[in-house]
Parts: structure tokens; C-alpha cells; sequence
């Protein structure tokens, strides 16, 4: 494990791969629509080259199946953050439209990596975001937000990787895989809960300008802390939810979210901060609800967001909003496949033991 890749770090480091690549896609998408002053361009297409040209040699290794140095794949993350660092320092900082390139590099480490050093590159991410987040910056609030939902979406992930690695064992049929999934897996969406209770009560707290404004505001917070209070403490107890219960907390989570961009009293539209929380609430879904269920749940948070947004300002800035919450649903959803993929083969392989050993005795 010190100095090899191991089967479950390569994994992780397949879904950090594609990640990459969708960072690549998107950011030459960003930087040729509507492009920045020539010296800002240069700059983000040369960036952008040459971490295509690393993540074609890496995911190359990975695709021979080929040893990768443990080094290697943690100075190539710690590389993904500064480069999107980068990119969003040239956009001015805070109002940066690549901003939310954060999101699926922090989601691709946090399901790569063991608990320790995960969080640890987790941390750099988010100071990183938070450091160049302060160019510019409108207000404390949003730079909490921000702060807030990617962290969330570090602990969903490897809170998730934990369970695959520790309880979730493989199932003889997809049925008793996905039986699992959900009665282990739903604490990803618990912690995506405590993300909106903490950022709700935040911005209720923030904002308000009298007891009657706080008093009424805060009455969704605690309900949806009453609620989340329910299942986590269900989740303990080892009797979780079942699947429409905890869908439908899920729904929950977008009429909070709902409830909070009505409540926003600073820039309407694409400058609502409450968006963030949307990343890890599908994140969530993803892990838990195979992609019949989460795909659709994806689609109607797009919808959602769109409805909310209005009037846009930016159409780049929304079009990339939601690009990037299509790939963390995607992600997510590459992780669920391979993690289930390999207790397939375990399962499998075994049998195939059983049956090769069988004929030699027969």
C-alpha cells in the first residue's frame, strides 16, 4: 500500500481520471464561448493542454493496468486543485463561472484515497477555493456556503468509500447488493441533510434583521432538523429508512433548498449562493439510489435550479452550473458501478473456483 496503487485506490484514481477529463472538456468549452481578454485565454488553454497531455499518461497506466507510484497519484490531485485554482484566479476570484470545477475534483479524491489523507487533500481543496474565493469577494456568506457544501461533498464521499470498504460486503444477486446500498449507503444522504440544516441555519441566522424575520425563517431549519435527527438516529440504531422514505427526504432537501433561494436577500438569480448545496444533496443520491432513480431525481434538480436562477444574467455561468452538476451525478454514478462491479467479480471468481475445481475432481 506505500508505494503501489492499490485495486481500490485504482478505482478511485479511474473516476479522479474522468474527472479530469470533464474538467479538460468543460474548460475549453468555458475558454472558447464568450472568451476572456487574450492574455487571460492564453493562459487558461495552455493550462488546460497540459493537464490533458498528464491525465492521457496516467489514464493510459490505468488502462494497461500498468503500477502507478502512490506519490504520483496524490501530487497529480494536489496538481487538479492548484490548476483550478489557477484558472478561477484569472476569472477575478469570486466571480469566477469555473468556480464549481471544485466540486468533481474534490468528489474524485475523496473517493480515491483512505480516510487520512483524503482529508487532508480534501482541506487544501477547500482552502485553496476559499483563498482565491476571497478576490472579489461580496460578502462572508457566500464565501461560508461555499466552504460549507464542498466540504460536505468530501464527507459524503468518503464516508461512502468507508462503507465499501468496512460494511458493505458482496451480494450473490444485484438485489441483495442494492438491499445494502441502501441500508449502509444512506448516510450519504444524511450528511447531505446536516449540509443544508448548517448552511439554512446560517443563512436565516445571517440575514436577519429582526426576532419575527428569525423566528419564522428558522421554523424549515428545524423541521428539517427534526427530520434528519429521525433518520440518523434510525441509521445508529442499525433500522434505517427504507427506499421512498428516504427519497422522499431527498425531495425534502430540494424544498428546503427551494425555501432558501426565496429567502436570499442579496443578488437574485445566478448570485444565490444556495445553489452550492445542490452539488452535494445530488451526490448523495447518486451513491445511495441506483441511476434509474437518481438520474431522474438529477433531472428535476437541473429543472429546479434553472426555475430559480431566473432571471439569468450569465448564460455561460448557468450552462456550466449545470454541466458540472450533471458530472457529479455521473461520477457519483461511475463509482457506484465499479465498487459494485468488483464485488461481482469477487462473487464470480469465487464460483468459478468452485466449479473449475469440481471438473478436475470429476
Amino acid at each position: 500500500m506505500r508505494n503501489r496503487l492499490s485495486v481500490e485506490m485504482a478505482t478511485g484514481q479511474m473516476v479522479i481520471a474522468i474527472a479530469r477529463w470533464l474538467l479538460v472538456l468543460v474548460g475549453l468549452l468555458v475558454a472558447v464561448w464568450n472568451p476572456d481578454p487574450l492574455p487571460q485565454l492564453r493562459i487558461q488553454v495552455a493550462v488546460i493542454l497540459l493537464v490533458a497531455i498528464a491525465n492521457f499518461v496516467m489514464h493510459a497506466q490505468l488502462l494497461r493496468q500498468r503500477s502507478t507510484l502512490e506519490p504520483v497519484a496524490y501530487a497529480a490531485s494536489i496538481g487538479d486543485l492548484l490548476v483550478i485554482s489557477l484558472l478561477v484566479a484569472s476569472q477575478g476570484g469570486f466571480a469566477s463561472n469555473i468556480f464549481v470545477f471544485y466540486f468533481p475534483a474534490i468528489l474524485a479524491i475523496s473517493v480515491a484515497f483512505e480516510t487520512k489523507r483524503a482529508a487532508a487533500l480534501c482541506a487544501v481543496g477547500v482552502c485553496l477555493a476559499l483563498g482565491v474565493s476571497e478576490l472579489g469577494a461580496s460578502d462572508g456568506l457566500s464565501l461560508l456556503e461555499r466552504g460549507l457544501a464542498l466540504s460536505a461533498t468530501a464527507v459524503i464521499g468518503n464516508a461512502y468509500w468507508r462503507l465499501h470498504r468496512d460494511r458493505i460486503q458482496p451480494g450473490a444477486t444485484p438485489k441483495t447488493e442494492a438491499r445494502a446500498d441502501l441500508f449502509w449507503g444512506q448516510i450519504a444522504s444524511i450528511w447531505a441533510r446536516w449540509a443544508i440544516v448548517l448552511g439554512g441555519a446560517a443563512m436565516v441566522l445571517w440575514q436577519a434583521s429582526d426576532t419575527a424575520q428569525l423566528a419564522l425563517g428558522i421554523l424549515p431549519v428545524v423541521a428539517l432538523l427534526a427530520v434528519n435527527f429521525y433518520l440518523h438516529g434510525r441509521y445508529l440504531v442499525e433500522r434505517p429508512a427504507n427506499a421512498r422514505l428516504t427519497l422522499l427526504a431527498s425531495g425534502l432537501d430540494l424544498g428546503m433548498l427551494t425555501l432558501l433561494f426565496f429567502s436570499w436577500t442579496g443578488t437574485r438569480g445566478l448570485g444565490n449562493p444556495s445553489f452550492l448545496l445542490l452539488y452535494p444533496i445530488v451526490f448523495s443520491v447518486a451513491l445511495v439510489f441506483p441511476p434509474r432513480i437518481s438520474w431522474p431525481f438529477t433531472a428535476a434538480s437541473l429543472m429546479l435550479y434553472v426555475l430559480l436562477a431566473m432571471p439569468v444574467a450569465d448564460l455561460k455561468m448557468l450552462v456550466v452550473r449545470l454541466i458540472m452538476l450533471v458530472a457529479v451525478c455521473g461520477l457519483a454514478t461511475l463509482y457506484w458501478r465499479s465498487v459494485r462491479r468488483q464485488g461481482g467479480q469477487d462473487v464470480e471468481s469465487t464460483f468459478d473456483q468452485v466449479a473449475w475445481r469440481s471438473a478436475l475432481a470429476s
